[in-house]
Formats: structure tokens, C-alpha cells, sequence
């Protein structure tokens, strides 16, 4: 988890470059279903990053593998410190790799990605021992302060890790007599 955290810290930067550079090379795989370079280039990014450092855990990628040259600088090696800190409950302590699966999607919100609706984007990592979720992380590469609604440089994590809890932001509750209603762009997917 820890290392997921900060690949998806280096993704959501190799997103924002292809963005700020304007190749964005679509490709449809279906209908209402496209790619970009920033999907490919941040999926490469994560599941190198990540099987390099635990060869022996299963990766699945969103998009096809690639056999493409990763640069060097994509290549992440150090884990998010705050998260590798943290206290796990036994179930998931000494855990074999064999049965880790991580399960990476790179750009999630592509086709906003590709109409400029960049606060739409996140990268989604989420991880398994065996058939059982036990954490996720959320990489939003553009997010505004609220303060003075300004993009952070690096944009905002989250992470969440059963049995450990939660980072990446303090939950505000909802005022009295209101409730927070999460909901996507679209009312209708299909």
C-alpha cells in the first residue's frame, strides 16, 4: 500500500505532463471507452514501479500490457513513509506475495480527461490478499484547495486499509440536520 501511494503520486504527475504537452494520442477501444497516452504512460509508471519491488505479486492493468521502454525517472522505488509507519492487524502481517493481487486502474475519467474536465481524474489502486479487498488508494492529480481554489502542486491522496483506517484527508461531518450526497457526472453510465 505504501508503495502503491507513492506510484500514484508519480502517475498522477505523468498525467498532468501529457496533458500540459497536448499529445494525448486517443485511441477507442469501444464505444464510449477511450485511451489516452497518459493512461498507458501512468499505467506503465505504476505496475513497473510496483513489480519491480514485489516481483512477486500479480498485477491487472486497466489497459493492455505494453512492452514500451519506461524512463527511468517514472520508476518509483521508496514507499509513502506516513503509510508504511502504520500498524497492521495481524491477518494482514506476513502475508505471502503469491497471494497479493493489485489491481491498477490508470486514468480513471478519461473521456473528462480528454474534454479538459480534469477534476473528474483519478488514478485507482486497490489491493487483495487472496479474494478479499483490504485496501485502496485514490490519486486526484488535480485538486483544488479550497481556500483559494488554486490546483495543489502534487495533487491529493487518499488510501484506506481494512482493520487500519484512513489518509489523505480529515472528514468533515455534515452540519446539523444535512447530509454530504456523493454523486458522479453522469446520472445515466450506459
Amino acid at each position: 500500500m505504501a508503495s502503491s501511494v507513492s506510484a500514484t503520486v508519480q502517475a498522477g504527475k505523468i498525467i498532468r505532463d501529457v496533458l500540459n504537452k497536448g499529445g494525448l494520442n486517443i485511441v477507442e477501444k469501444g464505444k464510449n471507452d477511450l485511451q489516452t497516452e497518459a493512461d498507458r504512460c501512468a499505467q506503465r509508471c505504476i505496475i513497473t514501479s510496483l513489480s519491480r519491488q514485489f516481483p512477486n505479486i500479480t498485477i491487472i492493468g486497466e489497459e493492455e500490457p505494453s512492452s514500451c521502454e519506461v524512463p527511468s525517472e517514472w520508476i518509483i522505488t521508496e514507499a509513502d513513509q506516513e503509510v508504511l509507519q502504520l500498524k497492521l492487524p495481524s491477518h494482514l502481517e506476513d502475508v505471502n506475495p503469491k497471494d497479493v493481487c493489485v489491481w491498477v486502474d490508470p486514468l480513471d475519467g478519461t473521456a473528462e480527461y480528454t474534454q479538459g474536465l480534469v477534476e473528474h481524474v483519478t488514478v485507482l489502486v486497490g489491493v487483495a490478499i487472496g479474494e478479499m479487498a483490504i485496501g485502496g488508494v485514490i490519486h486526484q492529480p488535480y485538486y483544488r484547495n479550497d481556500e483559494n481554489s488554486t490546483y495543489i502542486e502534487n495533487g491529493r491522496t487518499l488510501w484506506g486499509i481494512d482493520g487500519v483506517g484512513f489518509g489523505g484527508f480529515a472528514p468533515k461531518p455534515p452540519p446539523e440536520g444535512r447530509r454530504i450526497i456523493t454523486t458522479t457526472r453522469y446520472s445515466e453510465r450506459f
